[in-house]
């Protein structure tokens, strides 16, 4: 059996909790966010002194100049399949864009002045629309009687 004997122990230091504002989450936001800076810091830097030197320079606009005129030819290359296929290319579907953007402008504009024409309509002192020419015809069809079968 234990004896009872008086209760010496230190209490417990209180868990900190999450509602302490002293207690802080590792920003993962920031953190990701400086790692993209540094890296594209080091990006900046290397490929600087890359283009420094005049011979790896001349060799990537080489290479750039190479990958231009393969794109070049691959567009007028697919161009001319798809015109083969009746199929629209890129261009023209850019022209189409094109044309329907002027459409729309010219629609724009005779909405615009129906607007002003019918403003002046009502300015002119015709508010009804038969004080305007509008005329309504009456309805005379009737309904159909419902025949027996």
């Amino acid at each position: 059996m234990k004896a009872n004997r008086p209760n010496t122990a230190k209490p417990a230091q209180p868990v900190q909790a999450v509602s302490d504002p002293d207690f802080k989450f590792p920003s993962f936001f920031a953190m990701w966010r400086d790692w993209i800076v540094k890296s594209e810091q080091q990006w900046s830097e290397n490929v600087s002194k890359l283009l420094k030197d005049e011979r790896a320079a001349s060799l990537i606009g080489k290479q750039v100049d190479e990958a231009r005129m393969m794109h070049k030819m691959y567009a007028e290359m697919m161009q001319s399949y798809l015109a083969a296929a009746n199929l629209p290319s890129r261009l023209d579907l850019e022209w189409l864009d094109e044309r329907m953007g002027r459409v729309e402008d010219g629609l724009a504009a005779v909405q615009a002045e129906l607007v002003q024409l019918r403003s002046a309509v009502v300015k002119a002192g015709a508010a009804s629309a038969t004080d305007a020419g509008i005329v309504r015809l009456p309805r005379t069809r009737r309904p159909s009687a419902a025949k027996p079968s």
